[in-house]
C-alpha cells in the first residue's frame, strides 16, 4: 500500500517546534511543548528519512549556541580564578544542554547516526564543536590553561585552592581530547622548574635527614593530586619529574653531606627512608658505594692504631653489630649491601698483615678460658 502522503511543509513545521525547544534548552526557558510532543516530531522526521537534515539543523542550532557562549567569555573577569569559574559553567551548560537534546533527539541517535558512517552522536558532536570554538578563541584556551598551572602552584606553595573546580576543568580537558597536548605539557614543564628551584634552594638550606623527609612529602602531595584532580595517565611521568628535580640531581651532594653523620648517629629511620626514596630513583649503588668507603675508612682508624690493639677486637665487633643491625633495620636486609658489608669488613681484617688475625685468635682464647662461652 502507498505510504501516506505527508501533509504540505510536514518538515518546516516539525522542525519549527524542534528548534524551538532546542532554543529554549539553550537559553535556559522553560518550552511550551511537552517532550512527547518532542519525541514523536523527531521519530516522524527520521520514519520519513529526513534525519539527516534533522541532524545538520541540530548542529547548526548547536554551533550558533556553542560559537556564542565561547565568544562571551573573551575579555572576561582579569581575576584567573572568576575566569575559570565562568569557563567551567560554560561547559557544565553544555553538558547539560546536549544531554537534553540527545535525551528528545535519542531517536536520531539510534537511528540516522547509528546507520551512517563517520557521522557522530549528538553528544560527541557538541563535544567536536566546543573543541572547534574553543581553539578558535585562544585566549580563552590559553587563560584557562594559566588558571590552571597558577592554582596548582599556589596550592604548592601552601594556598588552599578549589580542588573541585580544578577536577571539573581537568575533566573538561580530557572529554575534549586536548588534556596532554594543551595542559599536560606545560604543567610537567612548569612541575620541572618548580622543584629544580626547590631542590637548589632546600639542599643549601636543610640538613639531610630534614631534606629527605621534604622529599618525601612532596612526592606523597604529587601522588595526591593525580587522585584528586589530574588525570590519572599524569601521575608516571609527573612523580618522575618531582623524583628527578628533588632526588637525582642531588644524590652526590646528599650523600656527601649526610651519609657518614647519619652512619655514625646510627639513625635507622633516616637512613631507611634514604634507602627506599634512593630506590625510587635506581640510586642504590651510590648508596652501596657509600657504605663501603664508610666501613672502610671507619674500620681503618679501627685497626690501624697500635696503640690500641687490645680494643681492637671489640671495637670492630661492636662496629659490625651495629652495621648489621642499620642493615636490617634501614637497608631491609638488601643482598648486596650485606655482601658489601661482609667484603668491606674482609678488607678490614687484612690490612695488618696477621696482626688483626693474630689478636682475634687471642681475645677468642682469653674468652674461652674466662669460661664466657
Amino acid at each position: 500500500s502507498a505510504k501516506p502522503t505527508l501533509p504540505t511543509n510536514f518538515e518546516v513545521e516539525t522542525w519549527a517546534t524542534l528548534k524551538s525547544a532546542i532554543t529554549a534548552i539553550f537559553l535556559k526557558r522553560p518550552d511550551s511543548c511537552d517532550l512527547e510532543k518532542l519525541y514523536q516530531a523527531v521519530n516522524d522526521l527520521c520514519l520519513h528519512k529526513m534525519g539527516g537534515s534533522l541532524y545538520q539543523r541540530i548542529e547548526k542550532e548547536c554551533e550558533e549556541h556553542i560559537s556564542t557562549a565561547l565568544r562571551s567569555l573573551v575579555g572576561q573577569s582579569p581575576d584567573l580564578v572568576v575566569f575559570l569559574s565562568l569557563v567551567e559553567k560554560c561547559w557544565q551548560d553544555l553538558c547539560d544542554q546536549m544531554l537534553m537534546i540527545r535525551s528528545i533527539a535519542l531517536y536520531l541517535d539510534r537511528t540516522y547516526v547509528k546507520q551512517t558512517p563517520n557521522v557522530r552522536s549528538l553528544w560527541d558532536m557538541g563535544l567536536q564543536l566546543f573543541r572547534k570554538h574553543l581553539s578558535m578563541a585562544p585566549e580563552v584556551e590559553h587563560k584557562t590553561v594559566t588558571g590552571l598551572l597558577r592554582m596548582i602552584e599556589g596550592e604548592r606553595l601552601g594556598e588552599a585552592v578549589d580542588r573541585t573546580l580544578l577536577n571539573h576543568l581537568l575533566k573538561m580537558f580530557t572529554a575534549l581530547g586536548i588534556y596532554s597536548e594543551s595542559f599536560e605539557k606545560p604543567f610537567l614543564e612548569c612541575t620541572s622548574e618548580f622543584y629544580a628551584a626547590e631542590g637548589m634552594k632546600y639542599m643549601q638550606q636543610s640538613d639531610v635527614p630534614d631534606y629527605l623527609k621534604h622529599v618525601e612529602m612532596r612526592l606523597q602531595e604529587e601522588h595526591e593530586r593525580c587522585v584528586l584532580y589530574l588525570d590519572a595517565l599524569t601521575r608516571k611521568p609527573l612523580i618522575a619529574t618531582a623524583e628527578k628535580q628533588l632526588l637525582e640531581r642531588h644524590i652526590p651532594a646528599i650523600l656527601d653531606k649526610g651519609f657518614v653523620m647519619l652512619m655514625d648517629g646510627r639513625r635507622l629511620e633516616d637512613l631507611q627512608r634514604m634507602y627506599s626514596l634512593f630506590s625510587r630513583v635506581n640510586a642504590l649503588e651510590s648508596l652501596r658505594q657509600a657504605i663501603s668507603s664508610y666501613i672502610r675508612r671507619t674500620g681503618q682508624v679501627i685497626v690501624m692504631d697500635e696503640e690500641k690493639d687490645k680494643d681492637m677486637v671489640p671495637s670492630l665487633l661492636e662496629f659490625k653489630a651495629s652495621l648489621d643491625s642499620i642493615w636490617e633495620e634501614s637497608f631491609s636486609k638488601n643482598e648486596a649491601f650485606g655482601n658489601t658489608i661482609k667484603d668491606s669488613f674482609e678488607h678490614l681484617i687484612n690490612l695488618r698483615q696477621n696482626r688483626p688475625a693474630e689478636l682475634i685468635a687471642k681475645f677468642l682464647d682469653e674468652k674461652l678460658r674466662a669460661g664466657n662461652k
